[in-house]
Parts: structure tokens; sequence; C-alpha cells
């Protein structure tokens, strides 16, 4: 008789007939039910997955009450001026005027007592908002312990502080990671991991200067341990810290893996700013400037929708906030486990996509290849690095090239992210989904269609061809159907490509033909050039 494995038991967990019925008899309702009428207060919404949040919440219910959207004070930067400018974004596009001014700006500091909001505001605060969402975060996994801590820790704990406060909390959601737990193997659980530091020791730390004066990148190691870096390290605290202070309170806790563009809500391929996490590496290898990927070929890269994520999120406020909770409900926002893609797998995919969907223009053909070791910093700094200082001479000249950034400046800023996210494309990291998929089971079924979230139904190859046709759309501002001209441009730069290896091999010929005579010449010719087409 076969036996059953980890894997299987997730694939296979016996789904029930669903029910929206509470511990306590009642019937739970639909989501729309949930979130009509309440009002919600919102961090990180000026943000990639945050942005998606808003609009969900609006697409929610036409009753939704305001959507109170936590923005820091910027000097010469008017709040009700930068959330118009957020709102203006193509996905609110099919809302009126009257919708989106449900959505009020409240200028705060994360990680201030009170967020600094001056009296009125807390007040009001306090005695209208239902449902809070904290996502807001410095995921910068390089950021300085002291900053990661303020941010993430000590401002999860301001949430906290006004959750406690409020007349009527409804729900309390958290927006975590599946990386959080990074420092453990084997089948990470739906489960709070106890932390190795105490979250109020680290939240005094952060606030005494004298700690801080000479702070060393080995003392931050001494802290953060056996996490890879600071940004995990610091959710994991965070959610230690839910656990301590919010029992028998309708809280949630969300852990997405790698998010990348939507699905299908609001609109198929929508990503944002395309600079949040992985989705950069794959704006620049649209444009050809990323070619390489290291890891294993078998090792699973573990991406998400990024509106599975927002559906996930609804659906736990949802849940919460209909039962009676003893402790926070944990989920994985994940896919490894019953749909997994492989490293090899996803760069064929985005090979064979890019070259069916091509950008307007690109600085060389795009080609992902895996590279490990000294291959993959050789191609990189000779093939990437080097042309690309070359390539900023005329970008800087003539204000052409990539958004935000010279192709240069976007190849360093993202190689030195990069580095740090290798870590979690070589450990094969295993997330159960039990929890998750029971609680997808009891969604009320007018529901489980439009907040969809579980990811063994995602095909990878469309969902991949949808996020590259929206970086096209979305963030570098190109028509999103891909036109016989496109084609046209793919063939010329793929002859291009092939012809380049031509062109190397007669320069090497010339030089090492001149230098040593034409028989040792070729030899020395073939030998060189056949290592950097294999390089």
């Amino acid at each position: 008789m076969a036996v059953m494995t980890d894997h299987d038991r997730t694939h296979n967990l016996e789904l029930k007939s669903p029910s929206s019925i509470t511990k306590d008899g009642n019937d739970a309702g639909t989501i729309a039910d949930f979130f009509a009428h309440k009002n919600i207060f919102v961090t990180g919404g000026t943000g990639f997955l945050g942005t998606v949040l808003i609009e969900a919440l609006l697409d929610a219910t036409p009753d939704i009450g305001t959507i109170y959207l936590l923005v820091r004070g910027k000097k010469n930067w008017d709040p009700n001026q930068r959330v118009r400018k957020l709102l203006t974004k193509p996905i609110f596009e099919k809302y009126d005027e009257k919708t989106l001014t449900k959505v009020k700006p409240v200028v705060g500091e994360l990680s201030e007592e009170n967020f600094n909001f001056d009296d009125e505001i807390l007040q009001e605060l306090i005695e209208n908002v239902n449902i809070i969402y904290h996502s807001a975060a410095t995921i910068r996994f390089r950021s300085p312990l002291r900053t990661a801590i303020k941010t993430n820790l000590t401002g999860t704990m301001r949430t906290i502080e006004l959750a406690k406060r409020l007349k009527n909390l409804s729900a309390y959601i958290y927006c975590s990671t599946a990386f959080c737990n990074s420092n453990n193997r084997g089948l990470i659980l739906e489960e709070v991991y106890k932390s190795r530091c105490d979250p109020y020791e680290m939240m005094k730390m952060a606030e005494d200067d004298s700690m801080w004066e000479n702070f060393t990148e080995e003392q931050t190691v001494k802290y953060t341990n056996d996490h890879p870096n600071t940004y995990t390290f610091t959710k994991n605290l965070s959610e230690n810290l839910l656990m301590s202070e919010m029992k028998n309170m309708p809280v949630a806790i969300v852990r997405p893996s790698i998010v990348y563009g939507t699905w299908e809500k609001p609109c198929s391929g929508w990503v944002g700013n395309a600079n949040s996490g992985h989705l950069g590496f794959l704006a620049g290898f649209i444009k050809g400037i990323f070619r390489t990927m290291k890891g294993r070929a078998s090792a699973v890269i573990d991406i998400i929708p990024c509106d599975y994520v927002i559906n996930s999120s609804l659906v736990m406020g949802w849940y919460v906030g209909t039962r009676k909770i003893e402790k926070p409900e944990v989920i994985h926002c994940t896919s490894g486990e019953v749909n997994p893609l492989t490293l090899s797998e996803f760069c064929d995919i985005i090979n064979t996509n890019v070259q069916k969907h091509p950008p307007n223009s690109f600085v060389w053909k795009p080609k992902a290849i895996l590279r490990n070791g000294w291959r993959y910093n050789l191609f990189f700094y000779l093939f990437h690095m080097l042309p690309a200082m070359v390539y900023s001479i005329p970008e800087k000249l003539f204000s052409v090239g990539m958004p935000q950034h010279t192709v240069y400046e976007y190849m360093r800023v993202f190689h030195r992210g990069g580095k740090a996210f290798d870590y979690f494309l070589d450990k094969n990291f295993r997330y159960d989904l039990k929890n998750a998929l029971r609680i997808m089971s009891v969604v009320h079924e007018k529901d489980r269609k439009r907040y969809n979230f579980d990811s063994s139904r995602c095909d990878w190859t469309e969902f991949l061809a949808r996020v590259i046709i929206g970086i096209r759309r979305f963030y570098f501002r190109e028509s999103a159907e891909t036109t016989t001209w496109h084609r046209i441009y793919w063939k010329v730069f793929d002859f291009l490509y092939y012809a380049g290896f031509v062109v190397l091999f007669l320069i090497f010929f010339a030089i090492f033909a001149l230098l040593s005579g034409i028989k040792i010449g070729l030899v020395v010719s073939l030998l060189v050039w056949g290592f950097l087409v294999w390089l």
C-alpha cells in the first residue's frame, strides 16, 4: 500500500460542503453583508498590495463605509492630493466620485504613539472604525535593524493599541509573510512560531539611542541569528506580539509568498509600479536588462497572484469577524504545496511569453537562463554591469531608458536586493495549507468564485503572460495589444542576437590572428568564443 506524504495530505484535504454557519449557529452571511456599513482603517494603502486592497474593499459592497488611509506627512505634499493621485490609477476608473470620496487620508506616523494623530482624528477613529487592515512595513531585506523594528514591530504595536481602543472592533487582519519562518525547515505550519527574542525587549531597545551608537552588522546578526535578514526577523516578532496582545479578539494573520501581479481582479496583470519584490526582476527581464537568474533548476519559486492575497485577506476579515476567535487565525497564501513551479519552468515560461508579447523596445533580446556560483557572477558583471555602464551614457544624454533609473542604476539596485532574495529561491520552503483550505471551504457559495485564493487552479503559463502584458501596459505605458510590428521587432533582434555571436567571433579572430598568426589565432578564438557562448 502506498504511503501518503504530507504533500498528498495537503492536496487531498477533504473539503466539506461550504457552510457559512458560525459557532453560535447563526448564518455568517456573505462577504458583502459583512463589509456593508463598516468603516476600515488601512495602513500601507499606498503600496502595491494596499492599493489593490482599497479597490477590493470598494468593490465588495456599494454600502462600504469610510476607508481611513494612513499616509505619512510630507513637505509640500498635501495628503488629499496624494490620495487623489492614488485614486486616478486605472484600477479605480470604474468608480464614481461619490464612491472614491469614501477613501479618506489620515496623516500620521506608523511607529509613533497614537500615530501622532490630533485628538479630533483619533476620537473619530475610535468611535467609527470597525476593521483594521495592517499591511504597512519596510519590505527591504537589508533595512537596518532599528528601522525594521520601529516600522514592522513598533508599527504593529501601534495598530494593536488602536484596535483595543475601538468601540466596535469587528476584525483585525495582519499582512505578514510566508518567509517570517524561513529560519525553519520542513513543512511550515499555519501557526505562530515562538521568536528567540522578546518583542517587547526589542521595541524598548529600538527607543534607546545609546544602544545604536556604532552598531555593527555583526551585532545585527547576533539578534537575527538564523533569520536571513531583518525583514523576516521583525515579521516573526510581530506575529508573536499579536499572539501575546490579542487573545480572544477577532484577529487573522495572512502569510503570502512572492507576490506577483493580479490574475483577474480588478483587472488581469495589474502590477502597480512593478518594482515591488521579484516583480522588479521581471520588469528588467522584459527589457533585456536581466538575462540570468541564480538558483537550482529543481528549486520551487513560490509565487502567488496579488488578488489571491487580497481575496484571502477579505475572506479572513469576514471569517474572524463572524465567529468567536480565541487566538489569531493563521493562513498561508502560497502555491508550492498544491501547484509547484520550479525555477527551470519559470524561466521557460517567461522566455516563451516575452517572445509572444515583446515590449515596444528593449536593450537586448530578453532571455533568462539559470546560472550558479562563479558562472553567475562572471556573466552578471561581464554581460550585465559592463554593458549597462556603457548604455547609461546615451541614457543620460538623451533621457531614454527605464522609468526612475538609468539601466546601470536599476541593475545595481536590483542586484543588491536580488542577492538577498536568492536565499528564498534555494531552500524549497514548504507551507502547510490545511487551515487556508478549511476556511476556504466554509466561504459562502456566492463568494467562492469571486474571492478564490486556491492557487492549485492557477495556470502559471497564462498567469505570467498576463503579468508580462501588465508590465508592458501599466509600468512601461505601452499598448496591451501585441501587433505584427512587435513580432517583426522581435525577429530583427533575434537575428541581431545570433549575428552578434558571429561578430564577436570575428573580433576575437582578428585580434588573436594579429597577435599569434592565423592557425593559433583561430584555435584561441574558437576556445574564447565557445566559452563565452557557453557562459
